[in-house]
């Protein structure tokens, strides 16, 4: 009887802790701000494009624009995805207009092909509960 209860104490104690730990790590991951977000874009961009100042700023910009839209476009979905995927593809195509006018030939191809190479990294990641981590295959 003593070790049933102790053991029924020990789960109480793991979930607790464990129900502890997943609130806390929600809480600690907030949104960027569409501001952040277009800084840190910029910031990589001058970095893999090697932009001077003029184009940096008019980049910052660009991406500040487009970050905008897709918070506008997140709090104006309702949750509907296939919409919100629309949306996104039109605002990332007048972003991509709108950054070939400012980069130069080379520049552009370097972008296009980091997106191309991003794009195959996000492929080999699965949704949550869709990976094959910790399952024997």
């Amino acid at each position: 009887m003593k070790s049933s209860i102790k053991f029924l104490a020990l789960i109480a104690l793991v979930f607790t802790f464990t129900s502890m730990a997943n609130a806390q790590r929600g809480s600690d991951r907030e949104r960027p701000t569409p501001e952040q977000m277009a800084e840190r874009q910029t910031e990589r961009m001058v970095e893999q494009l090697e932009l001077n100042e003029t184009q940096a700023a008019q980049i910052e910009e660009i991406n500040l624009t487009a970050a905008l839209k897709m918070k506008e476009a997140r709090e104006n979905s309702d949750g509907d995805r296939e919409a919100m995927r629309e949306i996104e593809t039109v605002i990332r195509t007048e972003q991509t207009a709108a950054l070939k006018s400012v980069l130069t030939e080379a520049q552009f191809q370097t972008y296009e092909e980091a997106l191309t190479q991003k794009g195959k990294r996000k492929k080999g990641k699965g949704r949550r509960g869709d990976s094959d981590r910790g399952r024997n295959k």
